[in-house]
């Protein structure tokens, strides 16, 4: 990957602790507590400094608007981590039904006369 093809990675750790809070409208004590309770693992730079991604900003984001409707931090991470897995879940569904595979089902058993 060239260094520019790192401006549309949502993975790339390209935020610190501070330029993050500040595009998201949170104090870094929250993103420190995303961590903590096991929604965000930031990545460190080199000097151990906490550095998130667009893709760690996204999962904040939607913590925080459950927080704002009254929720604690751990409360709106697992309802955060449980969305992320139903989405993974919703996607992995799609692509079976489009390869025309029924998820979740055995073949039936083959009649006796079909056995070798």
């Amino acid at each position: 990957m060239t260094r520019h093809g790192r401006i549309d990675d949502t993975g790339y750790p390209a935020y610190s602790m501070g330029a993050a809070a500040d595009l998201i409208g949170v104090e870094p004590t929250f993103l420190r507590a995303l961590g903590q309770e096991g929604l965000l693992t930031p990545h460190r730079s080199d000097g151990g400094h906490r550095r998130y991604s667009r893709a760690d900003l996204d999962l904040a984001v939607r913590a925080r608007e459950i927080v704002d409707e009254g929720l604690t931090v751990g409360a709106a991470c697992r309802i955060v981590l449980l969305e992320y897995q139903l989405a993974q879940t919703r996607a992995e569904l799609a692509a079976l039904r489009h390869r025309g595979e029924r998820p979740g089902r055995a073949a039936p058993p083959r009649p006796a006369s079909d056995q070798g």
